[in-house]
């Protein structure tokens, strides 16, 4: 029996995996998709779900990883937004070519433009001509019934590609509305399981793709593409109105037509906007417009046939773009739009309204606007502005309050209690006005970059460390460098994950710059997902416990010992429980990055209230217990001496840290007892290697 819930619509694209029964899942957090893969997280942690959770350390391996599982022969989904879809960017134009039919869901969100959280197509609009399936959804009861849609077309013989399915970001994925959810056995006969029939498999198959293909094929590849597009279109409208049928919803194929009967002009939508676009026109109606609407569905492949068969019915054509095609003038539908019509004997006329750009919404009374001035051209026959864009001004700033010159002022924008604002207050306290922070997306960006008067570069997640390298170097040839300190300030997912290859490069080329990890050992900025620096059984969003799961089941990453095997001069670990020992390595870091001896990277631990659940006010305790139970070791290693700055003659238990933090509660003691003996081992592990003197391979 078919049953309903009121559900955001990231939970909607989740139950539509869980119902797909997909096998393997990667995951790289990032908003506003990550909800998506925490839903499908506990799916699988309940035992709801039968799949291969993969916590990827970036998004670029996120889509390898479903690549490679689809390669071999598994449903593979991914999920991802804006800078991350940006980011797995190679890999996306791979997979077609592989003719791995993952299905994606993209949480729409602009990309870059200042790191703009709002939703418009920017982030898709790169991977719009590599050979993806590309649907828009207009609501979250569409999301669920296009993620299965999706797989069923995407895995037809005929088809076999990979599809993406767009919901706008923060208007579908985190607004709740009612969506009935399937009997999982009527989605079973709809969509059965996927047999690859050339897997990478050799018990398998002898049929496997190979590289070293000579170019003169490829034009002949790209026409055979354009080909599995065209049965792709018939696909889709085959499967849409077999699920008509079935589950009594269809969402018109490639594109839906809403009251154009007798319509002279039409306007064309797409995405959630659709709806409010849906009242404008009926409003219109009533007014005697004689106006209908078009929701395109597909971007891709393009619906050019139907839409110039309604070109031969309309006479105007008003197309409402989220997405611009810079230096063209225009909108990216638009422009499409106007090439597939081009040919025509007799067109309409066409006009493009370039609206929601950034997550501007776009009210009915803006749809309102735009259809009379569409319908104006019906009446005049003249086109005056082709490309109109739709804004709503900012209201004019008061501009900054002056202040005395300090690199860092009062107040935080950080949740009550955060302990990052404990360390960088002493971090620039230290370095003073002459210094320039490099900034990976992090809690920090959000909370303290309007708090800083120096210089403070947001850099992407993986390359915050090339950014830096690029400022030192600089600073080097215009003979600054010892004037200005450069420092990373990064949490952990951007220094353990996804910034670590950045970050390692740099200390093997000896770069004379300081990189210092807040680590509040999870995601913290998109939700507290699980990170490499999350210990061993947390409970994290990504790392639920349920009845198959115990929080996150591996050790975490040792960064000292990572960037120990570099050789760089300086490592050290701090912590805002110790802040004279956190302000002395600092300044030694400062040193010996100005005297040019190298990398120095610094590893502070900084508690967070909110993704470890302890009340505001005990901050400053929890990073001192994790100090005195040897959980986080005060230590430093120059020119390959290690040294541990805190050494109690006996650990406290390691209980009485964990206790304290609601994302231990679920443990027993038994796995108390496993966390007390990782601790104690790591912790004689430092007091040989402090023995030896020096490190042997320094």
């Amino acid at each position: 029996m078919t049953e309903f819930d009121v559900m955001p619509g990231n939970k909607a694209v989740a139950y539509g995996v869980k119902l797909s029964r997909v096998e393997v899942v990667p995951i790289y957090p990032i908003t506003p998709q990550t909800t998506i893969v925490e839903y499908i997280g506990e799916f699988i942690a309940n035992g709801e779900l039968e799949a291969e959770y993969i916590q990827a350390e970036g998004e670029h391996s996120a889509m390898g990883m479903a690549i490679g599982a689809s390669l071999a022969g598994a449903r593979a989904f991914t999920a991802s937004s804006s800078q991350g879809v940006a980011y797995m960017h190679e890999c996306i134009a791979q997979a077609p070519g592989y003719r791995t039919p993952i299905v994606m869901a993209v949480a729409n969100r602009t990309l870059g433009w200042y790191w703009a959280l709002g939703p418009d197509y920017s982030d898709i609009m790169p991977e719009l001509n590599l050979g993806w399936i590309v649907l828009m959804a207009e609501s979250n009861q569409e999301c669920l019934d296009t993620v299965i849609q999706l797989y069923r077309v995407a895995e037809d013989p005929r088809v076999l590609l990979p599809a993406m399915m767009s919901l706008d970001g923060f208007y579908l994925s985190y607004s709740y509305e009612k969506v009935l959810i399937p009997d999982q056995e009527v989605v079973d006969e709809f969509l059965p399981p996927y047999v690859a029939k050339y897997p990478v498999d050799p018990t398998i198959s002898d049929k496997w793709p190979a590289p070293g293909l000579p170019p003169a094929l490829h034009t002949t590849y790209r026409r055979l593409f354009e080909e599995v597009l065209g049965d792709a279109k018939r696909v889709i409208k085959e499967v849409d109105e077999e699920f008509r049928e079935i589950f009594g919803r269809g969402y018109g194929g490639l594109l839906e037509e809403y009251k154009c009967e007798g319509a002279e002009a039409v306007l064309v939508t797409m995405g959630s906007m659709t709806t409010a676009a849906r009242r404008a026109v009926d409003r219109l109606r009533r007014e005697g417009k004689r106006i209908g609407l078009v929701k395109l569905r597909a971007l891709r492949p393009f619906p050019k046939e139907e839409f110039r068969r309604i070109a031969e019915e309309v006479n105007v054509i008003g197309v409402v773009d989220r997405m611009v095609l810079h230096g063209t003038g225009g909108g990216g539908v638009f422009a499409d739009l106007k090439s597939a019509l081009y040919s025509l004997e007799e067109r309409p006329k066409l006009l493009n309204f370039v609206a929601g750009m950034g997550g501007d919404d776009i009210s009915v009374e803006d749809f309102m606007a735009m259809g009379r001035k569409v319908h104006r051209v019906l009446e005049t026959g003249r086109v005056e502005r082709e490309v109109e864009f739709v804004e709503h001004p900012l209201p004019p700033s008061r501009g900054p309050v002056p202040m005395e010159k300090m690199p860092i002022y009062p107040s935080s924008g950080g949740c009550a209690g955060c302990g990052a604002s404990i360390a960088l207050r002493n971090i620039l306290d230290v370095l003073g006005l002459n210094t320039v922070v490099i900034n990976p997306p992090s809690c920090a960006t959000v909370n303290y970059s309007a708090q800083v008067s120096v210089p403070w570069v947001l850099a992407n997640y993986a390359a915050g460390p090339a950014y830096e390298t690029g400022v030192f170097r600089a600073y080097r040839i215009k003979g600054k460098t010892g004037r200005i300190a450069v420092i990373g300030f990064s949490g952990d997912g951007g220094t353990v994950d996804i910034g670590l290859q950045a970050l390692s490069g740099a200390a093997e080329r000896g770069e004379s710059m300081i990189w210092i990890c807040y680590d509040n050992e999870a995601y913290m900025n998109t939700g507290v997902q699980r990170s490499g620096s999350t210990p061993l059984f947390s409970r994290t969003t990504s790392t639920p416990v349920g009845k198959l799961w115990r929080g996150k089941g591996q050790r975490r990453k040792n960064m000292v010992l990572i960037m120990a095997a570099h050789r760089i001069p300086y490592i050290a670990t701090a912590s805002i429980a110790y802040l004279p020992d956190l302000r002395r390595k600092v300044k030694r870091a400062a040193e010996i990055t100005a005297a040019g001896r190298g990398l120095a990277y610094i590893h502070i631990q900084q508690p967070c209230p909110t993704g470890w659940y302890f009340p505001v006010d005990k901050t400053v305790e929890v990073a001192r217990l994790a100090v005195e139970t040897g959980a986080w070791p005060l230590l430093e290693i120059e020119e390959g001496r290690l040294r541990i700055n805190f050494k109690p003659r006996k650990l406290k238990p390691i209980g009485e840290y964990l206790r304290l933090q609601g994302r231990f509660r679920h443990l027993t003691e038994e796995e108390i007892a496993e966390i007390q003996r990782v601790v104690e081992e790591d912790w004689r592990s430092w007091l040989e290697l402090e023995k030896m003197g020096k490190l042997p391979w320094y």
